[in-house]
């Protein structure tokens, strides 16, 4: 069975798919630019339809980060080195992860490394204390953890 080849969309039909795709979720601008490259209308238009969105607040890069620094600590777990690593590759400027990083509150972040620790160390299999610790180290670090806060949480952790 074949496709009935699409009708290209109007501007306006553009403008309220990105629309609903931003009220969806938080999106940053370099998210709502790539999504508008997939439409078939004039970058005029695209130029046009980026900046209604942003001139009425869908898109919000100062927005976009907190929510997503706050998402990738609380139910993803990383750390602050992968969750800046990714908001540059979002495009978001350094000021701003700068302000949404230093909106993290230090407590609930560090319990959240130690609970990360004690999760995975009854999984680590290791001959010495050293090696489990050592282990745990490295995992927290692929998760973007901070080696100096690593290394002070598991000095302090029983395994």
């Amino acid at each position: 069975m074949q496709k009935k080849p699409q009708k290209p969309l109007t501007p306006d039909q553009v403008l309220d798919k990105i629309a609903k795709y931003c009220a969806y979720q938080e999106r940053c601008v370099k998210d709502v630019r790539d999504k508008l490259k997939t439409f078939d209308v004039p970058e005029e238009e695209k130029t046009k339809i980026l900046d209604y969105l942003l001139d009425n607040r869908f898109v919000n890069d100062e927005r976009f980060a907190k929510s997503f620094v706050r998402g990738k600590i609380n139910q993803s777990g990383w750390g602050v080195n992968k969750i800046r690593f990714h908001l540059i590759q979002k495009g978001i400027d350094k000021d701003v992860i700068d302000e949404a990083l230093g909106q993290t509150d230090n407590e609930v972040y560090r319990q959240r490394l130690i609970d990360i620790l004690k999760t995975k160390s009854k999984t680590i299999k290791a001959n010495s204390d050293f090696e489990k610790k050592r282990k745990l180290a490295a995992y927290a670090m692929q998760k973007g953890f901070e080696g100096n806060l690593i290394w002070e949480v598991l000095k302090d952790l029983t395994i």
